[in-house]
């Protein structure tokens, strides 16, 4: 027992001394001068002290910043070492240059590193110094990024520059700008490619129906919203009921029900409606545009005008092909599902009872009731499968946009353009066509304003009708004249 208080008594001792001790460091410091000299030493203890003694002192923010970038620059935390480059990086003073340099030396984070090598490069293309000005040149041209041009403009636009230097500068801003470009139209062609898959989605639906009964579906758009709006509510379920370890299963589980849900309402409204005008389009349209809008303002007066739906923690990201340019997960996932949809669609049509009994329906209605097909259940199930599609397809976009109840608007004519150009009823023309579309319309966006590129997608898609008025993949033979 004595033992143990002789120690006690001899590590409070200690302690105290050691408070003592600096306390009387931290009460020596008596100018700004000191305390910037005790951050720049190897006294780990006090830097702190000494960053609080300038904060308190209301020195000057730059020489501030500096002096918190010195003491948080060997911080184990990734964060606090990230904001002590970017503050170095402001500060254009050749002891912030030395301490970058040793820094390059010991960082071990890969995307802290290469961070490091930026500011460090940048400080240097800005010291005014001819040779690091170079040396910092050799650097960037390797380093094709948005920042790199940043900070070339920032340089060039400097005055007293060397010729030579002005030069390379100028050249590998021209380099960065043609790779842009580049980068630009392939990011354009891929968001096309993706876009298409969506047309095709919505499209297959509509062209099944519309080959099927002759009915032209305004309020197909609908479906595509009511899909989107099942993924919404299943996502509060989720949220709501389930673990939040669960949350991500929500969308996959969201994909089936969205299919039953768009399909559930599309057969419901082929039963009281549709089925009482086949073969007359224009009926059709009218009721089927006055269905549209009733479902819009339901949907409006249930959601209200804008709701959101969190993508998956699987799908964030994407794939990083080279410097700015990257594949989002998410339109990875759009393309992938369309490609099983459509196998699942083709193999249902030419390897199944139900295909071959819709195809034959859709050639000759007469003839199908004749050897014993009931029409009227085709019919149902057609409309059953062709908005559990779209249904499916306003799943798939709410990865890339938000859910509003007008959503489906914004597809609905592009599909119609779509079915009619790729033919009716045809699964091979709804894909050319589709994808063609969905890629021309983005093309046309890099050089067109929006508005004026979809202008010239529908001259284009009228000039090719007068030419080929039953799509790229008409019917032949008697089918065809009929």
């Amino acid at each position: 027992m004595k033992y143990k208080v002789i120690i006690y008594l001899i590590i409070t001792l200690l302690i105290s001394r050691i408070s003592l001790y600096a306390q009387d460091d931290t009460e020596s410091i008596t100018s700004i001068e000191q305390a910037v000299n005790i951050i720049k030493s190897d006294n780990k203890i006090l830097k702190t002290k000494a960053l609080r003694y300038l904060t308190e002192n209301k020195a000057d923010k730059k020489l501030v910043n500096q002096m918190k970038a010195i003491v948080n620059i060997d911080d184990p935390n990734i964060i606090v070492r990230k904001n002590a480059y970017m503050l170095l990086a402001n500060i254009n003073e050749e002891y912030s240059i030395n301490i970058m340099k040793s820094q390059i030396l010991k960082e071990d984070d890969k995307e802290l590193l290469l961070l490091l090598n930026d500011n460090y490069n940048k400080t240097l293309l800005l010291s005014g110094n001819k040779d690091m000005q170079s040396e910092a040149l050799k650097y960037f041209a390797t380093r094709k990024t948005q920042e790199t041009l940043s900070n070339l403009n920032l340089y060039i636009a400097t005055e007293n520059i060397a010729p030579e230097n002005s030069i390379a500068a100028n050249n590998i801003i021209e380099s960065i700008e043609r790779r842009e470009k580049y980068i630009n139209i392939f990011q354009n062609l891929f968001s096309g490619l993706s876009l298409g898959s969506i047309l095709i989605l919505v499209a297959l639906g509509l062209s099944i129906i519309y080959g099927l009964a002759g009915v032209i579906n305004m309020s197909h758009g609908e479906f595509l919203m009511i899909g989107a709006y099942t993924t919404y509510c299943i996502q509060e379920l989720f949220i709501s009921y389930f673990p939040e370890t669960w949350f991500d299963a929500y969308f996959f589980v969201s994909l089936p029900i969205s299919f039953v849900t768009a399909g559930l309402v599309g057969l419901i409204l082929e039963r009281l409606i549709i089925r009482h005008l086949y073969s007359r389009p224009l009926e059709s349209l009218l009721a089927t545009l006055g269905v549209s809008l009733i479902l819009i303002q339901i949907a409006r007066n249930i959601f209200g005008d804008l709701t959101s739906v969190k993508a998956p923690t699987l799908l964030n990201g994407g794939v990083s092909l080279v410097e700015g340019f990257v594949l989002p997960y998410n339109r990875l996932f759009i393309i992938g599902l369309t490609i099983l949809v459509i196998l699942v669609m083709y193999f249902t049509f030419q390897r199944t009872r139900l295909g071959v009994k819709i195809r034959a329906v859709t050639q000759n209605r007469n003839m199908s009731a004749c050897v014993g097909i009931s029409t009227k259940k085709i019919d149902t199930m057609t409309f059953f499968i062709g908005s559990g599609i779209a249904g499916v397809a306003g799943c798939a976009l709410t990865l890339i946009g938000n859910v509003v109840p007008n959503m489906g608007q914004t597809y609905i004519v592009d599909s119609f353009l779509v079915v009619v150009t790729g033919g009716v009823g045809k699964l091979v023309g709804c894909i050319s066509s589709g994808l063609g579309i969905g890629t021309l319309s983005k093309v046309f966006e890099i050089f067109f304003e929006t508005i004026y590129g979809k202008v010239l997608m529908l001259a284009i898609i009228i000039l090719f009708l007068q030419y080929k008025p039953k799509g790229l993949f008409p019917d032949k033979g008697r089918i065809g004249d009929d």
